[in-house]
């Protein structure tokens, strides 16, 4: 995908799919200062633990319920319209509860990863 760099506008709803294979994963934009996707999962699925080293998260509730997991802390319920921040480093997962859909817009920034966002964050 080619770096956002004019204004965009999306519509999510047109951008929902499901399957019961696995979870759909769909790139939004890019920019140097962001990456913004969204992801549907079926009841029951999940993304399994991970950490982003130089990004920070932000997770908002489309529809559906579900949970943002962590390795040594607490899960945090979500339900449409939920904001849930997770700083670079944090081990996190999803999952949507076993009886609804779910979908979530997440945005990450910096958007453009290794030597790229180092200069970027640099101000170079």
């Amino acid at each position: 995908m080619a770096l956002s760099e004019d204004v965009e506008i999306h519509e999510v709803s047109d951008l929902t799919e499901f399957s019961d294979e696995a979870r759909i994963r769909k790139k939004i934009l890019q920019s140097k200062g962001t990456v913004c996707e969204i992801v549907c999962y079926e009841p029951g699925q999940h993304t399994v633990l991970h950490q982003h080293p130089l990004q920070d998260e932000i997770f908002y509730v489309v529809e559906g319920n579900g949970k943002i997991t962590f390795e040594d802390r607490d899960d945090i319920a979500v339900k449409p319209c939920s904001v849930v921040f997770v700083p670079h480093g944090i081990q996190h997962g999803i999952a949507a509860n076993d009886t609804d859909r779910l979908v979530v817009m997440f945005t990450k920034g910096p958007g453009v990863s290794g030597k790229a966002a180092k200069g970027f964050m640099l101000g170079d």
